[in-house]
């Protein structure tokens, strides 16, 4: 009787503390959203749609260059600290923590050797010169990926998001607005230093709230030392799923600043970041799922997977469809008030975009449990087959339609990947389609 009392105990106290973890971490979703549109808004409004669209061409740019390790090692990064905490086998995380740090080090050194050695050679490109610049910022978003990673494995979600994306934007927003004379007369120039130098700061931050982990992956013995070659064939199938998705959601930007001018990116990156504000929901539960997606499985409790996957879809549709109603109802009123009247063009690419996300929402942390659970693989081919899709479709539609045609392309393009990605998930995992139960 005693027995069965105190395990009651400790499952209540367990489900408060993750409900506690949960509220902050969905709190710090919405810091992130607010942060990421007012730095987007603010950097628009005073530099203008021209100057600005520089800067997002620069930065849109830079994270896909960034995704190889940020993005896809930091899943990889949270999969084996997760399993390396619940288990207390440290042998497989810390050298892959290692090698991730030497490899991640050598692709931005040689990215950034390329793009300067453009710029040497005599490319003057403005687009290749804002990649150039705010490209500085690479070696440092590789190595906050990897300190998000190992936040995120201990389980530390709240502080993983602050390290991993609302940190950078507050800060920069704040400088922006401090030093908002300077940016208006010198433009986009100035704007990549300072982004460049907060996620400098952010990635010291990072190493410091991990330091408690990294002390106990490091030091790793030569013997147990990571190959390269190993790394890379842990981490590519990572790299590419979620560099493919990241590369969905940014080649519209790229190719309107190619195919259209400075001035469309710069409207359609006001409308796109604000229609990110619709998958934040998803978004929140993936960080506070993550490392418990990591550790159960479909064979082993398929109830509770089952449980985890029904809970992130009801909630990220409940917020996805308040973020929706909210902006068809006052987006027009913000752009106008919070960017400038000139950006009102972005407003139905908004309203697009947040319907295509919404959709994407209905699928819950279910592409988490396939990444967290070995079968990113088969993900990743589902993300090439309708990468190629983006970037036809928009290469079709921009040069008639403009932004509009951006819009239509990339949405369709989404709603596309998530019905085929649940189809995957669902059979993968045996879940049924629409209620995600256990089929056994």
């Amino acid at each position: 009787m005693v027995s069965d009392t105190l395990q009651g105990h400790c499952l209540m106290l367990a489900r408060l503390k993750r409900s506690r973890r949960g509220i902050m971490v969905l709190s710090l979703k919405g810091c992130e959203a607010l942060a990421g549109a007012a730095m987007t808004i603010l950097l628009a409004r005073i530099m203008g749609p021209s100057q600005f669209g520089f800067f997002a061409f620069g930065l849109a740019t830079t994270t896909l260059l960034a995704i190889p390790i940020k993005n896809g090692a930091s899943t990889l990064i949270t999969k084996h600290v997760a399993i390396a905490h619940e288990a207390a086998g440290l042998h497989q995380a810390g050298p892959m923590l290692a090698a991730g740090i030497r490899l991640s080090l050598l692709y931005a050194a040689a990215v950034l050797a390329g793009l300067w050695g453009a710029r040497v050679i005599g490319i003057e490109n403005p687009f290749v010169a804002s990649v150039a610049l705010v490209g500085l910022a690479l070696p440092f978003m590789c190595l906050t990926g990897l300190w998000e990673g190992v936040l995120r494995g201990s389980f530390q979600p709240s502080a993983a998001i602050m390290v991993g994306t609302v940190l950078v934007p507050l800060i920069t927003m704040g400088l922006a607005a401090a030093l908002g004379d300077t940016l208006a007369s010198q433009g986009w120039q100035i704007a990549a230093g300072l982004y460049v130098g907060t996620v400098a700061a952010v990635c010291l931050l990072g190493a410091l709230w991990a330091r408690p982990t990294l002390k106990r992956l490091f030091p790793v013995s030569p013997e147990n030392r990571m190959s390269s070659a190993v790394w890379i064939g842990h981490a590519a199938p990572f790299a590419i799923v979620t560099g493919l998705l990241i590369f969905n959601r940014q080649i519209d930007v790229i190719l309107l600043g190619t195919l259209k001018s400075e001035e469309a990116a710069g409207i359609y990156r006001i409308a796109a970041q604000a229609a990110i504000l619709t998958t934040f929901g998803s978004q929140a539960i993936v960080h506070l799922y993550a490392p418990y997606l990591a550790t159960t499985t479909a064979d082993s409790a398929p109830r509770l997977l089952s449980r985890y996957l029904q809970k992130s879809v009801v909630f990220s549709i409940a917020f996805g469809t308040a973020v929706l109603l909210f902006l068809f109802l006052f987006g027009e009123l913000i752009i106008r008030n919070l960017a400038g009247p000139e950006y009102l063009d972005g407003y139905p690419v908004m309203l697009i975009l947040c319907s295509a996300n919404l959709l994407s929402a209905a699928n819950g942390a279910l592409v988490q449990a396939l990444y967290m659970q070995g079968h990113q693989s088969k993900a990743a081919w589902i993300y090439a087959i309708f990468g190629a899709y983006t970037v036809a479709a928009n290469a079709t539609l921009i040069p008639i339609f403009g932004i509009l045609g951006a819009a239509i392309a990339s949405a369709s393009a989404i709603i596309l990947w998530s019905f085929a990605l649940r189809v995957l998930a669902c059979r993968t995992l045996c879940l049924s389609f629409f209620r995600l139960a256990p089929k056994f």
